[in-house]
């Protein structure tokens, strides 16, 4: 059951007009939008990645609120049962997804434990892109300096990575000389399907272009690009993504209303063209992790066959 429907809540966002009056810092942690509950107004925190400590997380929130003195609330695709109960105890509110509502300045909180079937914590953005990167390797033994070449991480944010894989039991933590490498006992296919459940889609949200606003940042993505990689159709609306760091320039519509005119975006939480190969069609493992909530039948039956092909060495 839908928390938000169950409380009979409607949600509305829109831009927020004075993210100029917020430090840069905290503009790189959240996309801020102003948003309507019921008749309230308040602000939206949609974090990128990682959130911060809740010391930071408190103070960022005192800096937005004296920019405009309104409620503030988290929303969330994922949230530890850590944070949880800490957000709990601090009064800090936010809605995760359908699952939880917990809105102490409307005195509302509802949830659903089924939800916390999941074990351990989703992975963050960094460790993800780690794991993604091991998937694609042609070895037995995979060294975390060569995963900074691909992914450009600074020392600190592939040893918070590394050590997140670690944490899982699946992988296991070697030394050659200085050189810090990992192995696991499992094939590719059974890490993807060891692993599915820590995973998080790397779509943050989507929209619609028009079309003359396609340009060199957007790979094609979604059921388009299975549609490429498979014998399904492609949708009649073209789907694109992009990185969030591309967007500034671009007016992205939350609904369709020129079919003829218009594409679908979809905004990746990273760098899209990072594993592709042909940078035209996005890569197999981030399309297949774009699409786990998706329960068509069809899609699920060629998401498989596309896994099959990627890892049938």
């Amino acid at each position: 059951m839908d928390a938000i429907q169950v409380l009979g809540l409607t949600i509305q966002f829109s831009d927020w007009d004075k993210q100029n009056k917020v430090p840069l810092y905290i503009l790189n942690t959240f996309m801020i939008k102003k948003a309507i509950i019921s008749n309230i107004n308040c602000i939206a925190l949609i974090p990128y990645d990682e959130l911060p400590t809740l010391v930071s997380l408190k103070k960022q929130i005192e800096t937005i609120q004296k920019v405009e003195n309104l409620p503030v609330f988290l929303k969330l695709e994922y949230l530890s049962d850590f944070r949880k109960e800490s957000f709990f105890n601090h009064g800090i509110s936010f809605i995760l997804t359908d699952k939880i509502v917990y809105l102490p300045f409307m005195y509302t909180l509802i949830t659903n434990s089924k939800f916390y079937s999941k074990k351990g914590d989703p992975l963050t953005n960094s460790t993800q892109l780690l794991f993604m990167w091991i998937l694609y390797q042609n070895t037995d033994k995979f060294y975390i300096s060569d995963a900074i070449d691909t992914l450009h991480f600074s020392n600190m944010t592939i040893t918070r990575a590394c050590r997140q894989l670690i944490t899982t039991q699946i992988f296991q933590e070697h030394k050659n000389g200085r050189k810090i490498y990992l192995t696991t006992e499992f094939s590719k296919k059974e890490l993807f399907n060891q692993m599915k459940s820590y995973l998080k889609t790397p779509v943050m949200y989507t929209g619609y272009i028009n079309k003359s606003d396609i340009n060199h940042h957007m790979i094609l993505s979604g059921e388009s690009a299975l549609g490429y990689y498979s014998f399904l159709n492609p949708p009649r609306i073209p789907v694109y993504a992009i990185s969030k760091a591309n967007i500034k320039e671009l007016t992205i519509y939350d609904e369709l209303v020129y079919s003829d005119n218009q594409v679908e975006i979809e905004v990746y939480r990273y760098d899209p063209f990072l594993f592709s190969k042909d940078n035209k069609i996005i890569d197999i493992l981030s399309l297949v992790i774009s699409l786990l909530d998706n329960y068509d039948e069809r899609i699920e039956i060629e998401r498989d066959l596309l896994l099959d092909l990627l890892f049938k060495n």
